[in-house]
């Protein structure tokens, strides 16, 4: 009785075994090499090596399939490639599915391009807009143009007064057409006003109001009009009233806030005027006194 060939799994590999893989299926070179088929497996994907298979035979059930969904998604579900689907369909004469419909155009259709807008032509014919064009632009006929409107001298005063998008909105033009008419009678845009641009009437407000007050009335923050007014170098309407000698021999006599309500002044301002007589506060005071 034979022996059994000794296994030689875990050996090095030849370069003779190396040159046969993937040019003869995994078990046959397992057995000739006397490997296990796992062994053969690893090697070959280890190197990156692909299997040399014959094209996959069609069956029944697959020509069945042909046509009745898109090729793209059939060649997903049955893991072919997108072009050898679509061979094996036109091969054998099956329609794919969802062929593409020409909708011809009659000739009431045709007849009306170029007097209606293309927008609009395409809502009635139940076509897109870039169809419409493409078969205009075909037969050879020009946009649809709507009656040149006549510019009045009225509106040729509006030009250069405002933007151009403010007038088109009180005009009814569009802002291309009144840049280009302003433009060729060489109107220069008007200046740039900028969204939360201070007008004159604003700015005579400064200074004669309270900061405060200015931004309730113009509806703006308070620092931007305190902002605004330091800019343009405008005194503040505060008046500031300057201590006198009887207020600063009170300074530290009794608390800031106490001796604020006596003068009718801000505790800040007291303590900010005490520190820089060099004064001590009053519990401090009290202490060294005492």
């Amino acid at each position: 009785m034979r022996r059994p060939s000794r296994i030689r799994s875990g050996e090095a590999w030849t370069l003779a075994e190396l040159r046969q893989l993937g040019k003869a299926p995994d078990s046959a070179l397992a057995r000739r090499f006397r490997r296990t088929i796992k062994e053969v497996v690893s090697e070959r994907k280890h190197r990156r090596i692909g299997l040399i298979t014959p094209p996959r035979r069609w069956t029944a059930r697959e020509i069945k399939l042909l046509g009745t969904i898109t090729d793209a998604e059939l060649s997903r579900r049955l893991r072919r490639s997108y072009s050898a689907l679509r061979y094996q369909r036109r091969a054998l004469h099956i329609p794919a599915f969802r062929p593409m419909k020409w909708k011809r155009w009659t000739r009431a259709e045709e007849q009306m391009l170029g007097k209606i807008p293309d927008k609009e032509l395409a809502k009635r014919f139940g076509r897109t807009r870039y169809a419409v064009l493409a078969h205009r632009i075909s037969i050879g006929l020009r946009k649809y143009r709507l009656n040149i409107r006549p510019w009045t001298k009225k509106e040729v005063s509006l030009l250069g007064t405002a933007t151009d998008a403010e007038i088109g909105k009180i005009i009814g033009r569009q802002a291309a057409t009144i840049a280009a008419r302003r433009h060729l009678l060489g109107i220069p845009r008007a200046p740039y006003v900028p969204r939360n641009g201070w007008t004159p009437k604003e700015d005579r407000l400064l200074g004669r109001l309270k900061d405060a007050e200015v931004a309730r009335r113009l509806n703006r923050p308070l620092g931007g009009v305190r902002g605004r007014r330091r800019f343009l170098r405008i005194k503040s309407a505060v008046l500031i009233r300057n201590f006198t000698s009887a207020e600063d021999r009170l300074l530290g006599t009794a608390t800031d806030k106490a001796i604020g309500a006596k003068l009718n002044r801000h505790p800040f301002t007291v303590a900010q005027r005490r520190r820089g007589l060099g004064i001590a506060s009053f519990g401090r005071r009290k202490d060294y006194t005492g």
